[in-house]
């Protein structure tokens, strides 16, 4: 891919999305209907975040990059009042789809978070969730940063659980742990996908990048903690695989 080309990387990954929103819909009815009975999804499928999740009924939250919104529609099912944002046409339409199956009410925001709308407004929110899947999407951590910083009232935190910078650069390959690149090169990958599926650009940052952009937007970091989910990632436990960020606007 030529250089040009990665700075039309939000059209890339948007329609690399928008296939992958499609193609996975049946495959995640089963988390879906969990959802729509109550069960506890949150606890089971996030339990890093779902401490901070417990008492939110009336709570205003907004949820970037929601992806398959399975945790933005389970902060709904608790009585939240949800906005969800994603730049995927087709995570937006089965969104609203899923929805009204799971009997909840939520405000889509069709929108790269890096370019977030006036529409959505400052100082609203009381909470800004995501799950794991964030960061790789995103060229410019002290923008995102900057606008999560703005929608949320004064005390309000951000809750990011998201996959460890390491562990996506890592591959267990005949018993050893290896590594596909440098942790420390961030140059942007262009990334094959299977079937009919378009590629997409991710980018490489390291879990001080993402600490920092908090830090310069303004947030008071509360807690950083690293782990492992087996069940996530098949690597053995001698790294990470994924991070939790815990911040507070003052």
């Amino acid at each position: 891919m030529k250089n040009e080309d990665f700075r039309n990387y939000v059209q890339i990954n948007k329609l690399h999305w928008d296939a992958i929103a499609t193609r996975d819909w049946h495959k995640k009815i089963e988390e879906l209907r969990q959802v729509k009975e109550d069960a506890s999804y949150i606890e089971k499928w996030e339990p890093k975040i779902a401490s901070y999740l417990n008492e939110i009924a009336g709570k205003k939250i907004i949820v970037p990059q929601f992806g398959d919104g399975h945790l933005m529609l389970a902060c709904a099912k608790k009585g939240a009042i949800v906005t969800g944002v994603d730049l995927s046409s087709e995570q937006v339409r089965l969104a609203r789809k899923a929805a009204a199956y799971c009997g909840v009410k939520v405000d889509l925001v069709e929108a790269d978070w890096q370019d977030l709308p006036k529409s959505v407004p400052d100082s609203c929110f009381d909470l800004v969730v995501t799950e794991c899947g964030i960061f790789m999407w995103i060229q410019n951590l002290d923008t995102w940063m900057k606008n999560a910083h703005r929608v949320l009232k004064v005390g309000g935190k951000l809750i990011v659980s998201d996959f460890h910078p390491i562990s996506v650069i890592a591959e267990w390959k005949d018993g050893r742990l290896t590594f596909r690149r440098s942790y420390f090169d961030q140059r942007p990958e262009f990334c094959e996908s299977e079937g009919n599926v378009p590629p997409s650009i991710e980018f490489r940052w390291k879990l001080s990048d993402i600490v920092n952009a908090a830090i310069r937007a303004g947030f008071k970091v509360d807690r950083l903690e690293e782990y492992y989910v087996v069940e996530k990632i098949k690597l053995c436990p001698f790294i990470p695989t994924d991070f939790l960020l815990v911040a507070t606007k003052c």
